[in-house]
This record gives structure tokens, sequence and C-alpha cells, in this order.
């Protein structure tokens, strides 16, 4: 009798915690769908969903990379070398294909953050969906992310255009084509493919913060920011100075570094400007034996950049 009252109960919350979830709605700016936990709502700065009063993010990017080679590194020493400490992995089953699915601890700030972060895909493409809350909100959130992310559904229709979702607009040029989307980010290649361009290609991409910044000192974030670029080592500012750009007054620069990659020579221009409480940012990178052509062309873009009321 105990154990049929038991089952009975926790069928009643199965079918009541399903209840709590609305339907798969596509994320904005993706192919894909899911449905998102109780209090959150589609964000204006990425593709995914937030709940801000706890500091709650759920965020899909989508790459044209192997499921296989996204996920190699995925170990717990892999994770370790990110600042990521790996409490669990599974691979469950989802849309039909075999994910990963992680659950992690990560500092940032003097803040305990935990994460859920789920990979689904093939041999030509992947989505990665991560679900990050703070540690102080783990008893009200990490199960109701962890069962949105399950609820993942790939092959929504696709976004009308590349600028879906995305406050601000650029232009094209002859030389740099819109190629497509990462996350928030917006990508120009010489080629208009994501493929990789090669050692000699050029590489611009636009996006917005995704939260706030101080930014009370605009050249020496911008520096500290250059010096972040993770491609790159060695990274030496050669000329900066002020631009305004829709408006707007922004820092712009151009630096040296080392490919981490290949060891060779690249030039960085970047250009960061304020918005609201954060800021965007773009980067266009290049060999440097082709910098003087490509510089000038960045910057071409960079001048047609608008913002656009949401």
């Amino acid at each position: 009798m105990i154990r049929i009252k038991a089952n009975a109960v926790v069928v009643f919350v199965l079918l009541a915690a399903a209840g709590l979830f609305a339907q798969a709605v596509r994320v904005t700016g993706t192919s894909v769908a899911l449905a998102p936990p109780p209090g959150f709502s589609p964000s204006a700065r990425f593709p995914g969903f937030e709940r801000a009063d706890l500091q709650a993010s759920i965020m899909v990017t989508e790459v044209e990379g192997p499921f296989a080679e996204l996920t190699r590194g995925m170990t717990q020493s892999g994770l370790a070398t990110r600042g990521m400490t790996l409490i669990s992995s599974s691979t469950p089953q989802v849309a039909g294909r075999r994910g990963l699915l992680l659950h992690v601890s990560q500092s940032a700030g003097g803040t305990s953050f935990l994460k859920w972060m789920l990979v689904v895909g093939d041999a030509k493409a992947s989505v990665m969906i991560v679900a990050t809350f703070p540690k102080s909100a783990e008893v009200e959130l990490s199960e109701a992310v962890k069962a949105s992310l399950l609820t993942t559904e790939l092959g929504a229709a696709a976004p009308q255009d590349h600028f879906e979702g995305l406050a601000f607009r650029v232009s094209s040029t002859p030389t740099l084509k819109i190629a497509g989307r990462m996350s928030n980010m917006l990508l120009l290649t010489e080629s208009g493919s994501m493929a990789p361009q090669g050692p000699q290609g050029a590489l611009f991409v636009v996006g917005s913060s995704l939260g706030p910044a101080d930014l009370g000192d605009l050249k020496t974030f911008a520096e500290t920011r250059a010096k972040q670029t993770k491609q790159l080592k060695g990274i030496r500012i050669s000329r900066e100075g002020p631009r305004t750009i829709d408006g707007t007054p922004a820092h712009e620069l151009v630096a040296e570094g080392t490919d981490l990659a290949t060891g060779r020579a690249v030039t960085l221009y970047q250009l960061v400007l304020p918005d609201g409480d954060g800021y965007v940012l773009m980067q266009g990178m290049v060999a440097s034996a082709r910098a003087a052509v490509l510089i000038p062309e960045f910057r071409r873009v960079a001048d047609t950049f608008r913002r656009i009321p949401r």
C-alpha cells in the first residue's frame, strides 16, 4: 500500500513539474527551440532566455563544427583549464541525437556560479546551450534549468535574416561580406562564408556584451579588452584614439600579436562603443602582411554601425 501511494506521488510530481513549462519556442536568431523555465523571458542581449532578478541565463550558440570536435576537450582536465570544475557528466538522448550534458561550477567576480551545459550535434554542426545561475539559487533553479535544456528541439524554422534579434545593423563592403551568426555575434568574411578562411583570410566580428561593464575610463577598458583576445598572444597596441560611431564617442585601436595556433603575425583592429550599461565590441583580425589593405575595410564596416530601437 505504501509503495503504491509513493509511486502515485512520484507520478503526480512529474506531471505537475511538466505543467510548469511552456511549450518549446524557437530561440530568436537560431533554429533551436526549447521550453524556458518559469520566470525566464527572452533576452535582448543574446539568443536565449534570462531571469534578471536571479542573475540567471540560458544562452544558445549554433556552431558549424562536428559534435565530436566540439566536445573533445569537455573533460574534467579540459574544463579545468577554463576555470570550471566538473560536477557531473552524462550522455542523454536529446532531439533524437546523443548529447553531452555537463554540470559544472565556476567563480567570477567573487561569486560562485553553477552551469548546466548541453551539446547536441552531428558530424557537420552542433548546438551548445549553457544555463548559468548563482550557487545561491541552486535549490530554486538547478533542476528547472536542467529540465529546460532537455526539452531542446532542433530544426525549427530558420531565422529570416542574420540580424534577427540583434539590436544593431552593419553593412557589407565589396571586400567584407556578412557570413553568419554565432550567438549574439555577427561575422563578416571576405568569402561571405562561415567556413575556415585560411591563414591569410580576414575576419570581422560585431557583438554586444552579455552584461554590464565599467566604462568610466573607456581608453583603459578598451586596451584591457584587446589584450584579452584569446586567439592572440604578445599583444602590443600600435595606435589608438577616439572615434564617434552612430553619434556615440567610441575608442578605436590597432594592435599587433601572434596567432596562438599558427605562430603567424596578426594585426588586430578593435572598436569599443558604449551601449547603455554594456558595450558593443567590433574586432577584425588579419595576417599582418595584409593589414594595410584590410584595416581600412574594418573601419568602413564600423562606420556603418547603427542601433535599432527595440
